[in-house]
């Protein structure tokens, strides 16, 4: 072939590449998408200066912290890896504006099979107790079978914890157990007839579609199990299901991770779940007879659409604030392009705010509803795991004059080499 051909030749060859670049540029623009596309509700974004690193780590994975205020002191608590490892303790004696490191936490806390919770219960006679419990799931390190929950407890202010106490596990259940996963995800005060509190608080946790349950591993369960306190003891029921009436909806939409909050307007309880087989939206419920039954579960709008919702009443606006993971991710709908490798779209760790009467709304389906909220805020974007979603576990606390101080993890700025512990700090007057 001469070299005027071979010219020609590549000319031609040259042309065709750029063509085909082109058509891809072009279907690539064509086909992009923002996650603003989708959410209901005005997007902004918290301002760095709200942010505090608590605690990162050269090429050290730290994750799914939860966050409990008591005394005028913040405590974090958080496992040395993803979802389970020893469990780290923080605590501020400034409200945030500095933190130091934990010292003689229980031995126990070294073999945390899960993501720690802690939560302040306030008995009615006045007392403090903070209550952490980690989960003992059948894909932890005991091995293959499911093994319940632990649970700690601390009557002087986080001073000193009780040794984990094991519960529901193989030995005390027939050698069948419970798959105790991210136990205890909620933790709420009950109240009688009246709607006076009693000294009851509805745990909830779960286990996922392929673990050994006492009903034979039938896919997504959530249960409920009631915590007393006798003398200093905290003592938890026997699990049992709580949203049995939906069980074949609960497992079609893997509902799990539960938060659930009061709406103080009627005393009823609302709750808020993961859709963990990313077939749907998040879900809600509600229920008027202290979580005995609940409403048929319902699809959430995209703008409160994630996983690990936890949510905190802000007492100056009355406005509720509901922090979470940010996952979109319903087959090809939400890809960012057609070219993207992963279908779900996540700006990271986000939290919607908005009414109680909202929420409400979407639980009883109601289609004359065009109200979504005030915000939807943008926490802290995330560069980290598939799609950017690795991070979003969070402990919210919320002060009397409105102050949000919330915990999460993540890799939150593009150079991190490992998921860190990042605060954000701020009253909702700051930011709408």
């Amino acid at each position: 072939m001469s070299n005027k051909n071979i010219r020609i030749l590549a000319s031609v060859l040259t042309g065709f590449v750029l063509l085909i670049v082109g058509i891809l540029v072009i279907v690539r623009g064509a086909t992009m998408q923002d996650i603003s596309d989708y959410i209901e509700c005005p997007i902004i974004r918290l301002d760095k200066s709200y942010q505090k690193t608590i605690d990162k780590r050269f090429n050290r994975y730290l994750g799914h912290p939860d966050t409990v205020e008591i005394g005028g002191k913040l405590m974090t608590f958080y496992p040395s890896g993803h979802g389970k490892g020893a469990i780290i303790g923080q605590v501020s004696s400034d409200l945030g504006e500095s933190w130091q490191t934990m010292d003689n936490l229980p031995q126990s806390w070294e073999n945390s099979m899960e993501t720690p919770c802690v939560y302040n219960i306030r008995t009615t006679a006045g007392r403090e107790v903070l209550v952490l419990t980690s989960g003992c799931p059948y894909w932890s390190d005991i091995g293959a079978l499911p093994d319940g929950f632990q649970s700690s407890v601390s009557f002087d202010q986080g001073e000193t914890w009780s040794e984990f106490e094991h519960w529901y596990g193989r030995d005390m259940t027939d050698g069948k157990g419970y798959d105790g996963v991210v136990a205890m995800s909620s933790l709420t005060q009950l109240r009688d007839a009246d709607g006076k509190p009693i000294d009851k608080w509805m745990g909830t946790f779960h286990r996922g579609p392929n673990e050994h349950g006492v009903d034979g591993g039938n896919g997504y369960t959530n249960y409920r199990t009631y915590l007393t306190l006798e003398g200093d003891r905290a003592v938890w029921s026997k699990p049992e299901p709580l949203l049995a009436a939906y069980h074949e909806i609960e497992d079609r939409y893997g509902m799990c991770e539960l938060e659930i909050i009061r709406n103080e307007k009627d005393g009823c309880l609302i709750l808020l779940a993961r859709a963990n087989r990313h077939v749907s939206n998040s879900l809600i419920s509600y229920s008027y007879d202290e979580g005995i039954t609940w409403s048929e579960p319902k699809e959430l709008p995209h703008c409160l659409t994630g996983d690990r919702h936890k949510a905190e009443l802000d007492p100056v606006s009355g406005k509720v604030l509901i922090s979470f993971r940010q996952l979109l991710c319903n087959g090809k709908k939400f890809r960012r392009h057609a070219f993207a490798s992963n279908d779900l779209m996540s700006e990271g760790w986000v939290a919607w705010i908005g009414d109680m009467d909202d929420l409400m709304s979407y639980a009883d389906d109601d289609p004359s509803n065009d109200t979504y909220g005030d915000a939807l805020l943008v926490v802290a974007k995330n560069y980290g795991g598939k799609g950017g979603a690795d991070c979003g576990y969070s402990g919210v606390v919320c002060l009397e004059d409105g102050t949000y101080i919330m915990t999460s993890y993540g890799n939150f700025d593009a150079l991190a080499l490992k998921p860190y512990i990042l605060q954000a700090k701020f009253k909702l007057s700051d930011i709408l």
